[in-house]
């Protein structure tokens, strides 16, 4: 007895294979599913592919990146940050530095250009003005502006 018999007056397993077929429509055959594999392992590989290509073209993008090295706090009007800056020669860069109070408020913001900078890492000393007392000066963050 195969699979798709079953012993007299029983239904096979699965369902009548009659009912089943006007139901859902013909079992696909092998070289339809064989298609159908096909088909998806080559929108995979293409996603893949993509992805790739995505992560090749980020690679060549210049990076920036911001290094504190500490602060002081001048008077209620101005805090000092001392900061390090990496990214290739020859890029210029838009920093953000902020200078915040002791319940973590902003009082003081500051946006300046740096560059085109000349060595891969430099080292700079920016005044940040405020409109009361800070604890804490910092680089908030550095983004390319032109990578030469």
């Amino acid at each position: 007895m195969t699979d798709r018999e079953a012993p007299e007056g029983k239904v096979p397993r699965g369902g009548d294979p009659a009912i089943m077929a006007a139901r859902y429509g013909e079992a696909p055959s092998a070289q339809a599913r064989r298609r159908g594999f096909v088909a998806a392992a080559v929108v995979a590989g293409l996603l893949i592919l993509g992805g790739v290509a995505v992560q090749a073209a980020n690679l060549t993008q210049p990076v920036v990146t911001t290094e504190n090295l500490g602060f002081t706090v001048n008077d209620a009007t101005s805090t000092t940050v001392r900061f390090n800056v990496r990214t290739d020669p020859g890029t210029s860069v838009r920093c953000t530095l902020v200078a915040l109070n002791d319940g973590f408020t902003e009082v003081g913001f500051r946006t300046l250009e740096l560059g085109p900078v000349d060595e891969r890492v430099s080292s700079h000393q920016v005044d940040v003005p405020t409109t009361e007392l800070a604890t804490t000066g910092s680089v908030d963050s550095c983004e390319i502006v032109d990578a030469g």
